[in-house]
């Protein structure tokens, strides 16, 4: 004979909770992989691997700052300072290194 009362018995119990935690786990994989593929890599600028070309142009390098004896040479070639007070900083800055990968020495001060 058929029992058409209770087709599982005397209930499910809390094993729907499981099926809807799995579901959920699911859905959230598939969400998660489709914006993953959609997204591409996250930093475009690095190949993946490689034999990958890189993405856009590359970063530029920060330009050189001036020394403070170019400084001081730029504001005597612009009228700021006088001859003295240019020699008077010059002493005060004392001797000038050569810039590594410069192609030449420090500069002459300029003649009176």
């Amino acid at each position: 004979m058929v029992n058409w009362g209770y087709r599982f018995g005397t209930g499910a119990g809390l094993w729907w909770l499981f099926g809807l935690l799995c579901m959920v786990v699911l859905v959230v994989a598939v969400v998660w992989l489709f914006v993953t593929l959609v997204r591409g890599p996250r930093h475009p600028q690095v190949p993946l691997q490689p034999w990958q070309p890189t993405y856009g142009p590359p970063a530029a390098a920060a330009p050189p700052r001036p020394t403070p004896y170019e400084i001081l040479r730029e504001r005597l070639a612009r009228g700021e300072i006088t001859v003295e007070e240019y020699h008077r900083t010059l002493a005060a800055l004392g001797p000038e290194t050569p810039r590594p990968g410069s192609p030449q020495g420090p500069m002459p001060p300029p003649s009176s």
